[in-house]
């Protein structure tokens, strides 16, 4: 779990205590905060570097899961998870998605220079097209939807909705370029290439998964 700090103002402290007194009724629940605001990108990597399984179900927090049905969507969940890929989108929206570790680490982590929210999900859909030469499956879950919610921090600037404009001018201005031939689109408004090399984020997780067993 990860819960991010406020742009430009102080973290809560009230709230703050109130969270931890909440989460330590449960077991198996580690949080991470962040005092200060950080990006969408960074929570989800952190999220999935902490998590103890090899594939991490990811949810945001606009989102609606009803709990009085006969059948939870987490039971839907676990069956669906049997027989799905690595890495998948629900419902079409990541919002909910599962990623693989393992193939997390060969796309390249949702990229961290993305300092606010937005673009992190197109972006790495555009790599792991780059990579795979396939795009990511989408497979349909019951009893989960994404609300849209529009409350957000009012600290950064925005774009489109929530999401920050400089995450939407850093995809636009430096990373990519559109393409009126070749290119790919993935999730993005046109056909782009990649003009910017990806630095290579937390180097030495190759290495601790490789050798933590020798501990």
């Amino acid at each position: 779990m990860t819960v991010n700090g406020p742009c430009r103002s102080h973290f809560d402290q009230v709230y703050r205590s109130n969270l931890m007194k909440f989460l330590s009724k449960w077991d198996e629940v580690y949080p991470t905060l962040f005092p200060e605001f950080q990006s969408l990108a960074k929570m989800w990597n952190r999220g999935v570097l902490t998590a103890s399984h090899e594939r991490v179900l990811i949810l945001n927090d606009d989102l609606k899961i009803p709990v009085n049905s006969e059948m939870s969507f987490f039971e839907h969940f676990e069956r669906t998870l049997e027989v799905a890929p690595e890495t998948f989108i629900i419902n079409g929206s990541f919002s909910h998605f599962v990623v693989s570790k393992k193939e997390l680490m060969e796309v390249g982590f949702f990229d961290e220079r993305l300092l606010g929210l937005g673009e992190e999900d197109g972006d790495f859909y555009w790599r792991y097209h780059e990579k795979y030469n396939r795009e990511i499956p989408e497979i349909a879950i019951e009893l989960i939807e994404n609300i849209h919610s529009d409350v957000t921090d009012g600290g950064y600037t925005k774009g489109i909705r929530t999401a920050s404009q400089f995450n939407r001018d850093f995809m636009k201005m430096t990373k990519y370029k559109d393409m009126l031939f070749g290119g790919y689109r993935g999730m993005f408004d046109k056909r782009v290439k990649k003009l910017l090399v990806d630095e290579i984020q937390y180097p030495y997780e190759d290495f601790y998964r490789k050798n933590k067993e020798r501990l």
